[in-house]
């Protein structure tokens, strides 16, 4: 009996591992400053954080288990390992940027491309990335 949960279980490991990496995706968000985060963040010098109010593209790609995403004007990149994601594909994932300071991105549940939202460790400045269509 004790094998055959053994067996059961690592059948379902290998089956999640295929799902994880059928969900590679790649596509250009639109980075935007969440509605009701202080105005103060536009000139933030932090992951993420641009220097204006408006929109930036970003280039996202998800390959297994990394996703990196990439600024389209600046082409400063951010690479960040998605294991701490919950099976259904939400979760909140910790980076840290050229400074070594932790930022976290979060996602709603879904696989592919879907937004997140972009928080730090030294302010209340969030940004959301969102598929542009």
């Amino acid at each position: 009996m004790r094998l055959g949960l053994f067996l059961t279980t690592l059948i379902g490991l290998a089956a999640a591992s295929h799902i994880s990496s059928a969900a590679d995706a790649t596509w250009v968000a639109v980075s935007t400053l969440e509605n009701g985060t202080s105005p103060y963040c536009a000139g933030g010098q932090f992951t993420g954080q641009q220097v204006s109010l408006g929109q930036t593209d970003w280039q996202v790609d998800i390959k297994g288990n990394t996703l990196t995403y990439t600024s389209r004007s600046t082409k400063r990149s951010f690479t960040l390992d998605l294991k701490a994601l919950q099976p259904d594909g939400s979760g909140k994932v910790v980076g840290k940027d050229d400074k070594n300071r932790e930022f976290y991105l979060a996602f709603d549940p879904g696989s592919g491309a879907r937004p997140f939202h972009v928080t730090n460790s030294i302010n209340a400045c969030r940004r959301v990335y969102t598929p542009k269509s």
